[in-house]
């Protein structure tokens, strides 16, 4: 049985889950060093800019450093590493917009999790559903 999706379900509202730099550096590996000097280089913001405050970070900010960390782990510079993450970052709005309006429901048969992702185009003749099985990921398009 698909559990169908509503695009207009509410998400959680990320802007309310907040890090404090001790959280960040546990979580990426990044210290709290780099981090302050990433914030100095502009890369990055903290959300309280008040002198002597501890520094708190979005769950944005947190995946951003993620991604740099990645990249640099790939032996890209850091100013590579940050262009690429902004690259990254430019590209999830996007795409969580797609699924949003796109993603009708998850099913789940024997070994396969299937992502219906509506009708191919405005005659409604096809549906067009995302496969996931052992690994892999691929499209089926079945006739309605």
């Amino acid at each position: 049985m698909m559990a169908e999706l509503n695009g207009s379900d509410a998400f959680i509202d990320t802007d309310k889950l907040i890090f404090g730099i001790g959280q960040v550096q546990q979580i990426t590996g990044v210290s709290g060093r780099q981090l302050r000097y990433w914030e100095e280089q502009g890369y990055i913001q903290s959300l309280s800019q008040k002198k002597g405050a501890a520094r708190e970070y979005s769950l944005h900010t947190l995946f951003f450093v993620f991604h740099v960390t990645r990249f640099l782990k790939d032996g890209f510079t850091l100013q590579a590493a940050v262009d690429k993450a902004k690259q990254f970052d430019r590209q999830l709005p996007v795409l969580r917009q797609f699924l949003r309006s796109q993603l009708k429901g998850v099913d789940f048969e024997d070994d396969e999790s299937i992502l219906d992702l509506g009708y191919v185009d405005a005659s409604h003749h096809q549906r067009i559903f995302g496969v996931v099985k052992d690994g892999e990921t691929y499209f089926r398009i079945k006739d309605v």
